[in-house]
């Protein structure tokens, strides 16, 4: 291959990848469904995105410090303060339930579906297909967006089953590709996790000490900093013990999220953008890896397998796990039905498929693409229906428009009540408490506002909305949350009172959009008699409806948009 050729795959690798995530939010999809069949295609029309080729021996070592990293800020996410307290059993015994019926079961149903196939590589294929992961469960549970306790449990388990799988997969691995010598024994497993514990508890204490003091000095050195120490903590335990860093980097997330000293904020707003191209990079270049004749030898029999783990496998090993649980018949269905396949199976499948070969183990060469259209399969299947099916069992989020509205006086109690009533759904945030409890008795969500928490926490309690309505008396707090809130929803999504003409205002972004009428002009307008009317012909518009009956704007926004 030629520079030109690299050049040309290293480029068009991103491309693909930010360009199939933006289809999918076109088209509202999950991006993964949209990723694999664009890496798969881009992999038969060219050759210069073939990982192999492109990469070389670069490709494993690339794919594992992604995978850490994807891990690491899955980690980030998994505050102790985000599960209840009677959850935690639950967690450890879906993700302890789970990891041995689906590997025993997937193993026993591979070597039914495929007949003759060699046991060993069955075994493997049950220890690789146990990973879920975050990589596809945190977007399609964005895309559901699932009731809170549900959602919470199908991310501790997805971010906890990752790095306990890939471990499973090195365990089996080394018992297949070495058992005739006799030089494994089943502890290397526990090893392994204790060597990934210990580096990640020195590395969580060289990252606090240099946190702190970026936090105090360089704020914007947090994220450079982290990187290098994540990278580091996922090297020097894969150096001590096999894949010991999957586990490294997500207890290393999990100490930094579950600490109070830190402000993670800086450095998990990169790591977002950084984790959606890396996972977007790895669909690509996994997908690009299997041919059309692999796929097509193996197709029926890893369809039946798909069918298998999702109607027998996933309900079987949740019933056993939530069995006498505080989770309710539906929570328990729905949890049941969502259990799809990641990178770090495609990755580990990836690197044991050549392995295996090399060593003339048979059939060795199957495993890449039974996990591809496991994959795929999986990641179609439940991204398709997963929304209809939170629906059907009442646990899908609203859904449409959301407004949160800021301020809980009584003109913005009816700016919301004028909302609801053409079928925006409302929330309403306000710190006082008679304000709080006269938006609960209208039938509001009304809680303090959250504008002030950790990015991760600040995530959760916007993950529905869509647009923001800052409607308090204070021009510069109105000033800085719409600043803020727009980083979150966009700019053409929130609004805010205009300052007074004679009042000191912070100083508005240039060609500032979606200014409303001033506070005192509002007070003045329902003083006299006026009332807000909300109409939903094109789009979500507010106007006055004055006491001689005519109508004026409340605002003018964006066409189509919420003002």
């Amino acid at each position: 291959m030629s520079s030109d050729d690299v050049l040309l795959g290293l480029g068009l690798v991103p491309v693909l990848a930010v360009g199939s995530q933006l289809t999918a939010r076109l088209l509202r999809l999950p991006a993964i469904v949209v990723l694999l069949p664009v890496g798969f295609l881009a992999g038969v029309v060219t050759d210069v995105v073939h990982p192999d080729v492109l990469l070389g021996d670069l490709y494993q070592p690339f794919v594992s410090i992604a995978v850490g990293i994807v891990l690491f800020e899955a980690g980030l996410r998994l505050s102790f303060g985000g599960v209840a307290p009677e959850q935690h059993p639950l967690v450890i015994r879906l993700v302890a339930v789970g990891v041995l019926v689906t590997c025993a079961a997937v193993a026993g149903a591979v070597s039914v579906l495929f007949g003759g196939l060699d046991a060993r590589v069955a075994i493997l294929l049950g220890a690789i297909l146990v990973v879920s992961g975050p990589t596809v469960v945190l977007p399609l549970l964005a895309f559901i967006r699932p009731a809170r306790r549900v959602r919470s449990l199908l991310t501790w388990e997805g971010v906890l089953v990752d790095p306990i799988g890939a471990l499973l997969g090195v365990v089996v691995f080394h018992a297949v590709s070495s058992a005739s010598s006799g030089r494994w024994h089943p502890g290397e497993m526990l090893a392994s996790i204790g060597v990934g514990l210990a580096v990640a508890a020195v590395a969580a204490g060289v990252l606090w000490l240099l946190l702190r003091e970026a936090q105090q000095h360089a704020p914007r050195q947090a994220v450079p900093i982290t990187l290098a120490v994540v990278a580091g903590a996922l090297v020097g335990a894969d150096l001590i013990r096999d894949d010991a860093g999957f586990v490294a980097t997500t207890a290393l997330g999990m100490a930094l999220a579950n600490q109070r000293r830190i402000d993670v904020t800086l450095m998990l707003e990169f790591q977002q953008t950084l984790v959606q191209l890396l996972v977007g990079v790895l669909f690509i270049l996994i997908a690009a890896s299997v041919s059309p004749a692999d796929v097509e030898a193996v197709l029926p029999g890893a369809l039946g397998l798909v069918a298998v783990m999702a109607l027998v496998i996933r309900p079987l090993a949740v019933a056993l796990a939530t069995w006498r649980s505080v989770l309710s018949l539906r929570e328990r269905a729905f949890v049941a039905w969502m259990a799809p396949r990641g990178i770090v199976a495609g990755a580990t499948a990836s690197a044991f498929s050549l392995q295996l070969a090399q060593q003339g183990i048979p059939d060795a060469g199957l495993i890449l693409p039974i996990v591809f259209v496991t994959i795929f399969g999986t990641v179609l299947l439940y991204g398709l229906t997963g929304v209809p099916v939170a629906r059907r069992l009442g646990l899908a989020g609203e859904g449409g428009t959301v407004v949160l509205v800021v301020g809980g006086h009584a003109w913005a109690r009816a700016v919301a009540d004028a909302l609801r009533a053409v079928g925006v759904g409302v929330r309403i945030w306000t710190g006082d408490a008679g304000e709080q409890a006269a938006a609960r008795a209208a039938g509001f969500d009304a809680d303090q506002g959250r504008m002030m928490v950790d990015a991760v926490s600040r995530e959760a309690e916007l993950e529905e909305v869509t647009d923001a309505l800052l409607l308090t008396g204070n021009d510069d707090f109105n000033a800085i949350a719409a600043a803020q809130l727009r980083i979150e929803l966009g700019h053409d999504h929130v609004y805010r009172l205009a300052p007074a003409p004679d009042g000191i205002d912070l100083l508005p972004p240039k060609n500032e959009g979606g200014l409303l009428p001033s506070y005192e002009e509002m007070e003045r307008g329902f003083a006299d008699g006026g009332r807000i009317v909300a109409t939903a012909a094109d789009g979500i518009s507010l106007s006055f409806a004055v006491a001689d009956g005519a109508t004026r704007p409340a605002g003018s926004p964006p066409a189509g948009r919420t003002p």
